[in-house]
């Protein structure tokens, strides 16, 4: 007799009836399976018979994550040999592992499916006894095997996988690399071929205007090293070391140091004391507010200061360093430049003939203002012909360098050229530089302006917090604050550090963070956020998070993530960037041989004027600037309206989006719903129906539930204990209270259950969803015993952001729970169109699916574990920033608010910038396309148009300017009503 196997596999997403019904059929569906029965709250199925891995697979394929846990043998056949058609190691998951256990992270992970590659990837590696992977978490718990194999084969799946005992920036996978002397898009191009040419790394994306390289994989020193061998400078940023501040002492002298020396060095044992300038570098473990305090007590003040100086106020000073250079050399450049034209022109100047010395002087002259005006650009292109590539600064170097070369032949032999000294381009030589410099200068202070929105954000990280300790208070930087710091926050102040309120209470402005102009009431053990505004009173918090994993870095860090990524649309202008300078280069040459061979006389002079011009006027730096500045102060202007970009795909999938699917409760009404309406059945008295849903409803997260408990609580009295509570997602709650089953829920789940409604009171509720209102049904076993109507209104702004979608050609489409008749009145109210009602979150997956079948381009409005999917799926998917952290990671763009409005707001960012990216495209191709014809003397024949070298710079200058202005007025940008924080 064959033996038949007992078996658990656990299953998780499971979430109601629908799910249980789901997962039965289909490990029924697999060959030789007798039983099968699901326990929704226990997350399992028992089965008996059938191959335990095909029904796990089953499982998975209907949408769930499955696995199998146990597995035990019927006694039918004790004698026969054990033969379960298994030979996975995931038979064992919950035996303990006997060789080493570790966490491998994974991103990318979007739904079940993903589970089951990820899993199969690592199980098929040598070693590997076990392995559980967790969705939410995006982490593997993996037994066995070698760790380094394991990422392997999940990256060879598609998953991007880390090893977090990796040493270094490994442990994330994703690190910046900050890049020097990079100037236009030819820059860009070779240090992404340089990055990618590493073993290790899977992708990279290099920002021109923040000088910076996001890399996935690879070694960090390997590409450092990499694209320093490709002429570029090129370093990881600096972390501030643990455990290392400053003391400034208010009193200065060499008495007050040797003081603070003998204090410090006599009570910290392991304080290492260095002098920098007029502070002292501090190394201990004790914690920089207790020092302070010590030596407050011993009659010394002091400030603590960071090691890392601002990185934004760093970054302004370089700039406008460069800026006030650029305008220096533009004007010594210029100076020369003009006055040898003058010179030329009014005829003080002797000519070239019997006064070569004059002219070797001004050559001698024309050089020194090349070097002081011009040796970056020499420098670069120097580095870059040392390395086999070439930039920007390859075109201005051969342009300037032919033009004085030229010159000088000229003057050593003035028959070089016919006409002789007629045809000197020393001043050209100048004016070029002259022309670049100050363009270089406009267009520096012009990306400037562009970080404006991001230095705003970081403005609203406050730099110090007052550290409770030994309860006296001592200022430190937050850099230097620790988990569990007890801080001081009083009237006015921006809240230093996220954290838990200890003592007090206050109204705290949260707008930075939801949009919401009201404040929010704050008490012990209520969450606070570092950057929101403290309005009213004085309370303390218990520091919860440093550094960059707080709220307001999260915000910053996915801002400025967003800025360094490439939409779609920027990718065409890589590919010309490749082979833009050698083409220019190519085109100059064979301009100069046809007017040296088939222009007449004089052939030298017009080649010269030809070939230097085409060199001058090609502009890499407009085609590598078009992209990323509209990228970068798209983004920023985004994340001042509440808006926040998770990359530039999203930016420009959001551009396109035909179909919106949101939900009803919380987005497009306010999400606090009120019970309205109570209408008992069976001679049951309100107060106890009320007290019966509001014990159910205890359970419960659904904002319903918080309309029936807040009703019931303004009766007063306590509410009965539940046992065996149950919540069943999209239809309801079931309990016992008191010995009795009680179910709260929609029509839906009290039907299912084979419960029979009145039809008096079908109609009532009909009546009360006709009107908006949701109904909700009481039932105690098989009995119904009352109706309850509650209402939830619709935002003040739903209207007005419904319109303005459905004006941007943007179809809405209404998913939700609710019924229909309350579905459609809040549809008639708003105007939308298309409805999908009593659907479970599951289910909204194929709602998408089907539109996306029909050839739309469809965004997801989310917040919850259940959308994830969803949102993965869409186009473009929007997380409500308040949302489960699973719907946020799942979504391309963070909305900070409830609101549909912010969602109106995204699209029209997207549209704006990728409009604002094809006009700055289109004007740089346009540019070179008409400009570098021009400047080759295509045109002469017919107009007699040749165009200057120096005019040609001054144009070249002009473009880059053009695009970067273009690209600011983003920042100018106004959504159809205001979300701005």
């Amino acid at each position: 007799m064959e033996s038949m196997k007992n078996y658990t596999i656990a299953v998780a997403d499971m979430s109601c009836e629908h799910c249980v019904r789901a997962v039965e059929e289909a490990a029924r569906s697999v060959p030789g399976v007798r039983t099968a029965e699901v326990d929704l709250l226990a997350g399992r199925v028992a089965v008996t018979g059938g191959n335990p891995r095909q029904v796990a697979e089953a499982v998975i394929r209907a949408g769930y994550d499955a696995r199998l846990v146990e597995v035990e043998r019927e006694a039918k056949n004790a004698a026969c040999p054990v033969d379960d058609g298994l030979n996975t190691p995931a038979d064992d998951a919950d035996a303990p592992c006997r060789d080493s256990e570790y966490l491998i992270r994974i991103n990318d992970m979007s739904c079940s499916a993903c589970v089951a590659n990820v899993e199969k990837a690592i199980l098929s590696v040598a070693g590997v006894t076990n392995a559980a992977v967790n969705l939410v978490e995006k982490e593997a718990l993996v037994c066995g095997g070698d760790p380094e194999a394991v990422v392997a084969a999940v990256r060879e799946r598609g998953y991007e996988a880390s090893y977090p005992g990796e040493r270094g920036p490994k442990a994330t996978d994703e690190y910046e690399i900050n890049i020097d002397d990079m100037s236009c898009s030819a820059c860009v191009a070779n240090v992404e071929k340089a990055i990618l040419s590493v073993a290790g790394v899977r992708n990279a994306v290099v920002n021109l205007i923040e000088k910076k390289a996001r890399v996935t994989g690879g070694d960090p020193q390997s590409v450092v090293q990499a694209i320093v061998e490709k002429g570029y400078g090129a370093y990881l940023p600096k972390q501030s070391p643990v455990g290392v501040f400053f003391l400034q002492p208010v009193e200065s002298g060499p008495e007050v140091r040797v003081r603070v020396r003998e204090i410090v060095g006599t009570n910290f044992s392991d304080a290492e004391i260095e002098r920098i300038g007029a502070r002292l570098r501090v190394k201990t473990s004790a914690h920089p507010a207790r020092v302070a305090l010590l030596l407050k007590e011993n009659g010394l003040d002091v400030q603590v200061e960071e090691q890392l100086e601002d990185t934004a106020a760093r970054e302004e000073r370089a700039a406008a360093l460069e800026i006030r250079r650029s305008w220096m050399r533009a004007i010594l450049a210029a100076t020369v430049g003009f006055g040898i034209m003058a010179g030329q022109m009014s005829g003080l100047f002797p000519p070239v003939a019997g006064h070569r010395g004059f002219w070797l002087l001004m050559a001698l002259v024309c050089l020194i203002t090349m070097i002081l005006a011009g040796r970056g650009y020499y420098g670069n292109a120097w580095k870059q012909a040392r390395h086999g590539t070439s930039n920007m600064d390859t075109l201005v170097a051969l342009g300037t360098s032919a033009a004085w070369i030229s010159s000088l032949l000229v003057i050593v032999k003035p028959d070089f050229i016919d006409g002789g000294g007629n045809h000197l381009y020393l001043d050209a030589s100048v004016m070029i530089l002259a022309f670049l410099q100050f363009g270089h200068a406009l267009e520096t202070r012009a990306k400037r302006t562009t970080s404006e929105a991001i230095s705003s954000l970081v403005g609203l990280r406050p730099t110090s917090g007052q550290v409770v300790i030994d309860g006296s208070e001592i200022e430190i930087p937050v850099s230097l604050l620790r988990i569990d710091d007890i801080l001081r926050v009083r009237p006015g102040e921006r809240i230093p550090i996220d954290g838990i309120v200890v003592d007090g209470h206050s109204s705290i402005d949260e707008s930075m963070l939801t949009g919401e102009p009201l404040p929010v009431k704050k008490q012990a053990g209520d969450p606070v956020t570092g950057g929101t505004m403290n309005k009213s009173g004085t309370f303390t918090l218990r520091v919860g998070r440093l550094g960059e994993e707080t709220t307001l870095a999260h915000i910053i860090g996915m801002v400025k993530k967003a800025q360094l990524s490439k939409p779609p649309i920027g990718r065409l202008a890589d590919r010309v960037a490749a082979v833009f300078v050698p083409t220019v280069i190519a085109i100059s040459i064979i301009t100069f041989i046809i007017w040296m061979f088939v222009v007449p006389h004089p052939q030298a002079a017009f080649a010269l004027t030809a070939a230097i011009a085409v060199l001058v006027i090609a502009c890499p730096c407009a085609l590598g600037l078009a992209t990323p500045i509209a990228v970068m102060v798209g983004t920023s202007r985004a994340a001042q309206l509440n808006v926040l970009i998770k990359n530039s795909d999203g930016l420009q999938t959001a551009s396109t989006l035909s179909h919106v699917v949101v939900d009803k409760t919380g987005t497009l009404t306010r999400g606090a719903p009120t019970v309205t309406e109570i209408i008992p059945l069976a001679d049951r008295k309100q107060t106890r129906v009320l007290q019966l849903a509001a014990a159910l409803e205890k359970g419960s997260e659904h904002p319903l539930a918080e309309a029936v408990l807040e009703a019931a609580g303004r009766n007063g009295g306590d509410l009965p204990p539940v046992e065996n509570f149950i919540a069943v997602a999209g239809r309801g709650v079931q309990g016992d209270i008191e010995g009795h089953t009680y179910l709260l829920g929609n029509h839906l789940f009290l039907q299912e259950r084979g419960i029979s409604l009145p039809d008096d009171v079908i109609t009532q509720a009909e009546t009360g969803a006709s009107s908006g209102a949701t109904p909700i049904w009481l039932a105690e076993g098989d009995i119904p015993l009352a109706l309850l109507l509650l209402r939830d209104p619709v935002r003040e702004d739903s209207a007005a952001a419904v319109k303005i979608l459905q004006k941007a050609g943007v179809t809405l489409v209404m998913c939700t729970g609710d019924s229909r008749a309350t579905a459609e009145a809040v549809a008639r109210e708003l105007g939308i169109e298309e409805v999908h009602s009593e659907v479970l979150p599951a289910e909204k997956l194929s709602v998408i699916k089907e539109l996306q079948a029909g050839g739309y381009k469809v965004g997801m409005v989310g917040d919850g574990v259940n959308d994830a999917p969803a949102l993965a799926q869409a186009d473009t998917g929007f997380a409500i920033g308040s949302g489960a952290d699973v719907a946020i990671d799942n979504a391309d763009i963070t909305l900070a608010g409830d609101s549909l409005a912010h969602v109106a707001v995204a699209i029209e960012i997207s549209r704006a910038t990728i409009r604002n990216i094809r006009q700055n495209l289109f004007g740089a191709f346009i540019y070179n396309i008409i400009g570098i014809p021009l400047a080759a003397g295509l045109f002469y024949p017919f107009t007699g148009w040749l165009l200057q070298p120096m005019f040609a710079s001054a144009a070249m200058a002009l473009s880059s300017v053009t695009v970067v202005s273009n690209a600011n007025r983003l920042r100018f940008f106004q959504p159809g009503f205001s979300t701005e924080k």
